[in-house]
């Protein structure tokens, strides 16, 4: 299911994590033994079905309507709805209730990873971790670009110093995919 789920998103455009980072990310939740997983960005629900066959309960934020049809599709045709939760909403306007996670996987509007993080790692285990997808975006030269990806590019450059600089959080960041991070609270 999985291959064709990958397959309907290079046909209809959809950006979903590479293979690279998927394996990535598979080996952080065995090294961390993640069980509870909260997803910022479900799209077609690639990410989402992928952790829920590695293991993992995941609760999963979207916020467009037309993914969270297509979400809603191909997560009803795996028959796993035990594993995944999918939250139609804007994870930054969201007020519901929360479980408690062992991994917080942020990869929606880049611009906001700053907003969702600040947001969400309350809900983040003692010994969590915070994934962020996508921290290289396709390696732009910021030189080369419209004005509008060269401030996504200042805004992405500014959230990693963020993370570099966070007084609870230690960070890591991974050349993989499309660039990864991983952080952690200091000890």
């Amino acid at each position: 299911m999985l291959e064709e789920l990958k397959a309907y998103a290079v046909m209809h455009h959809v950006p979903i994590i590479n293979d690279e980072g998927l394996m990535f990310l598979k080996d952080s939740i065995e090294t961390f033994q993640v069980k509870n997983v909260l997803e910022i960005g479900t799209a077609i629900g690639y990410s989402a079905l992928a952790m829920a066959s590695f293991g993992c309960k995941v609760d999963t934020f979207e916020r467009d309507e037309e993914m969270i049809e297509q979400a809603k599709i191909h997560l009803d045709l795996m028959d796993i709805d035990s594993m995944i939760r999918l939250i139609p909403f804007d994870a930054l306007t969201f007020k519901g209730a929360l479980g408690a996670y062992d991994l917080i996987f942020i990869d929606a509007a880049k611009a906001q990873y700053e907003r969702f993080f600040d947001k969400y790692v309350p809900y983040l285990n003692p010994n969590g971790i915070v994934i962020c997808d996508n921290l290289r975006f396709h390696d732009l030269n910021p030189d080369k670009v419209n004005r509008h990806t060269r401030q996504l590019l200042r805004k992405i450059s500014e959230f990693k110093e963020f993370l570099v600089n966070h007084p609870d959080f230690e960070t890591s960041f991974y050349e993989i995919g499309d660039g990864m991070s991983v952080s952690q609270r200091k000890k």
